[in-house]
């Protein structure tokens, strides 16, 4: 499951690298950026609530369509005339692509409920390490080739991680089995749950500086744009934050499964709204930007799965795929408005006032947590 979410990121990842590229061929905005990743991610995020429909669908069957879709999308990014068929193209991968997050943390949460968070975050560092592996790849790509080259490569990889889900994944086992009407009333009674809402409220809230969301998607802007560093640079420096990204949940994940989800994750809060607003107001020397990038790929990162456990902790067994389906369309459907928020804030304020922001999401993340659950 951790490898296929990794080559799931191949495509977030390899996007993300080529947008400062992509808007200045195709004379586009990171206005008009935002507002297109916007609609994805709502689209996207929405219908994760739809996973509790899958449930009598096996996972290696759902996640090998998901990356075949994603294989198709990126071909029709790379051979788009303008930036509304490339535009289309990214709705098309969110559309496709949304299966990733439910369903493999209801498979994850429910084969292994003791050690939540150390499952849920090697699947989040999964989907890291293949953050980490392509931007180095893309970027030669972009500077031998252009950016069309480079989304015609991630088109292979997609493909085989397709296959590789369809042959490789073990079958899941439900340790109950319950109905549909069954698992629709026990997500809306666990949706009433005050702990529960303020979770889902921290998660909404914390999207405006998600690791695997605003700060992947908005990172190699700044360091290309605002901070004018030549390609590989950009490369360089993403994925040294990216493989930070790794340990982070890992080390993350451990110390909530002994010391507890909670205060765990109020910390790395607190503590990745520091790194983000160092970060965002950098200079271009790599001797900051090197260990400022270390320190948010090291918290930033870690608060997905740490959250998820948290929420996982108030699903009922048999009922995960449902529930996850309500988290993930509530928490990354509605927070995927901050993307527009912030491509706004880009271009009437420039890449520090929108750090600033990202920083601040987590910091009142961290209170909601703190004394709402």
């Amino acid at each position: 499951m951790s490898v296929g979410h990794g080559i799931q990121h191949f495509y977030v990842a390899g996007l993300a690298v080529c947008y400062p590229f992509v808007l200045a061929d195709l004379h586009v905005s990171y206005g008009q950026l935002g507002l297109v990743l916007t609609v994805a991610g709502i689209l996207g995020g929405l219908l994760q609530g739809a996973a509790g429909l899958l449930r009598g669908a096996s996972a290696r069957l759902v996640l090998g369509l998901q990356n075949a879709g994603l294989a198709a999308s990126t071909l029709l990014g790379a051979v788009a005339p303008g930036f509304a068929v490339f535009g289309a193209a990214r709705v098309l991968g969110a559309l496709t692509s949304w299966p990733q997050h439910p369903v493999g943390s209801a498979y994850l949460s429910e084969r292994f409920p003791r050690r939540r968070s150390t499952v849920l975050s090697w699947h989040t560092a999964g989907g890291s390490a293949g953050t980490v592996t392509v931007p180095l790849i893309v970027t030669a790509l972009i500077a031998t080739a252009g950016w069309r080259w480079a989304l015609v490569a991630l088109t292979g990889f997609l493909a085989a991680g397709a296959l590789l889900m369809a042959a490789a994944l073990p079958k899941e086992h439900h340790p109950t089995q319950v109905s549909h009407e069954t698992a629709r009333v026990g997500t809306r009674d666990l949706l009433r749950n005050r702990r529960v809402i303020a979770v889902l409220a921290a998660s909404t809230v914390a999207a405006g500086g998600r690791g695997l969301g605003t700060l992947s998607t908005f990172i190699p802007g700044d360091l290309r744009t605002h901070l004018g560093l030549s390609a590989l640079t950009v490369g360089i420096v993403f994925s040294v934050i990216m493989a930070a990204s790794i340990a982070g949940p890992l080390v993350g994940g451990t110390l909530a499964d002994r010391f507890g989800r909670r205060s765990t994750l109020v910390i790395t809060y607190l503590a990745g709204a520091g790194a983000m607003a160092a970060f965002g107001f950098s200079g271009s020397s790599l001797g900051s930007l090197i260990p400022l990038g270390l320190a948010v790929g090291l918290l930033a990162y870690t608060e997905s799965p740490l959250i998820q456990a948290l929420f996982s902790d108030l699903t009922a067994d048999g009922n995960a795929r449902s529930a996850f389906g309500a988290f993930f369309a509530i928490a990354y459907g509605v927070g995927s408005l901050w993307t527009a928020l912030l491509g706004w804030i880009i271009d009437a304020s420039g890449f520090p006032a929108a750090f600033a922001t990202m920083a601040g999401s987590f910091v009142l993340a961290g209170a909601i947590i703190a004394f709402g659950t």
